[in-house]
């Protein structure tokens, strides 16, 4: 896609909601978080991080802890700080976004489902190989029995499994 183009119709959508809206309405905060979102998948996450905080302390405040729209922002967060290496930061925003869908959408939700394998790669990332796999097992035993076994995201989380017992040695699974 045209990500440039993008970032600068996000960039005046953005301006103009925050004019008109202010910067506390639920669909500014939606346009940060976009913004956020789309410089992170250019690569640019210096950029994207004081946008993803800024929604994510908004939402907190206006929508609540729980609020779908928060648990979102929490696990780009968390998923941001992963990428630019910090795990130690990530892995709490990952673990209350866990917590948090499944009280609130239950275990099996898809939302659940992928906060469970992005804690996964974290713990994999971190060297806790053990934690990682229990989560990992865990998502692929739900999205075989919500999604079905050839699903995309089903398939991926057999790959998933499949690394991690490839790095811990694993090879009969």
């Amino acid at each position: 896609g045209d990500l440039d183009g993008a970032e600068a119709l996000y960039r005046e959508a953005l301006e103009a909601m925050r004019e008109t809206l202010g910067d506390r309405h639920p669909r500014t905060l939606s346009s940060i978080n976009n913004l956020g979102n789309l410089l992170n998948a250019k690569g640019d996450l210096d950029g994207a991080e004081p946008l993803l905080r800024e929604a994510l302390a908004a939402q907190r405040e206006t929508l609540g802890d729980t609020h779908p729209d928060t648990l979102t922002s929490i696990s780009n967060l968390g998923t941001l700080l992963q990428a630019k290496g910090d795990l130690d930061g990530a892995e709490p925003l990952l673990r209350e976004a866990l917590a948090a869908q499944r009280e609130t959408l239950g275990d099996t939700h898809p939302d659940t489902l992928t906060s469970i394998s992005n804690l996964g790669l974290l713990l994999k990332e971190k060297g806790d190989l053990d934690g990682a796999e229990a989560l990992y097992r865990e998502a692929l035993e739900a999205m075989r029995e919500t999604l079905g076994d050839r699903h995309p995201r089903t398939l991926s989380s057999i790959n998933n499994l499949g690394n991690l017992l490839n790095a811990k040695g694993d090879l009969d699974g």
